[in-house]
């Protein structure tokens, strides 16, 4: 069995050697081979698995989002909505419900949600109803296997101490953060991720790498003048505020810059 464990969103599933593996946007995908990654594939073994998190910071309801999902979903498939019924996988709880496509589809399609602390996970899995038999057992254990990693195992830690995503690049703080003061010392890093993300990065390896967590104030914020997020975290009297910037559209999918304040102790 291999094992994929998102870097940032800290999820982990285990999957078949045989099957593969492939990241589309915020889109993980897993399927019996290649080609059944296309949507629009109708040969032999279709089939896949799709997961999808996004950021729930304030811990909302999933209720009102899964009736959401669960329509627009239907309306894109031409489905016919099902009752749902509630899904649980080890801490993580939500809904499940299988939708009934057209009869000439030959395809059945099941969709799920989870909430899991400040992380909302979306599931989809498409497969032949003639080939129910040898693939549903596969991606039921798949799906059984979800769990939240405590810490990710491809992290960075800077020389103060403070870990980053594996895939960051250091960059001039004054050209993501111009109005950094300069009385205090910084850490600026270009790649690392979509805003969202990021941000449950930091809620999880922070503490895991030794910093309290002192106050979280997310992005989106309840009001309009939040305009990125911010992580006040401390450590054997370093304090340290950590700045997630959202890229272009600001908004939470957007790629993230991080920025990292060691404010100067006065007196």
């Amino acid at each position: 069995m291999s094992t994929f464990q998102h870097p940032l969103w800290g999820y982990e599933v285990t999957y078949p050697d045989d099957w593969v593996h492939a990241t589309h946007g915020d889109v993980e995908a897993f399927a019996p081979h290649s080609a059944a990654l296309d949507i629009h594939y109708e040969g032999e073994r279709m089939g896949y698995l799709l997961l999808r998190a996004e950021l729930n910071p304030y811990q909302k309801p999933i209720e009102p989002l899964w009736a959401e999902h669960l329509t627009r979903i239907a309306v894109m498939h031409a489905a016919k909505k099902v009752g749902s019924s509630l899904f649980t996988v080890g801490n993580a709880k939500g809904f499940e419900a299988e939708l009934l496509l057209p009869r000439r589809e030959n395809k059945r399609l099941w969709v799920g949600i989870l909430s899991a602390g400040g992380i909302i996970l979306h599931l989809m899995v498409m497969h032949r109803k003639t080939e129910r038999a040898a693939f549903q057992p596969i991606v039921s254990k798949i799906v059984a296997s979800l769990r939240f990693a405590a810490s990710v195992s491809d992290v960075r830690v800077t020389p103060r101490g403070m870990p980053i995503p594996a895939s960051c690049v250091p960059a001039p703080v004054e050209e993501l953060f111009p109005q950094a003061n300069p009385e205090d010392q910084w850490e600026a890093y270009r790649g690392g991720g979509a805003a969202d993300a990021l941000q449950i990065f930091y809620l999880r390896e922070a503490p895991a790498h030794g910093w309290e967590s002192l106050a979280y104030f997310p992005f989106p914020g309840k009001t309009p003048d939040i305009t990125y997020a911010t992580l006040l975290l401390h450590k054997e009297g370093i304090g340290a505020a950590v700045h997630i910037l959202p890229v272009g559209k600001d908004t939470p999918l957007s790629e993230g810059n991080i920025v990292i304040q060691y404010p100067t102790k006065k007196g």
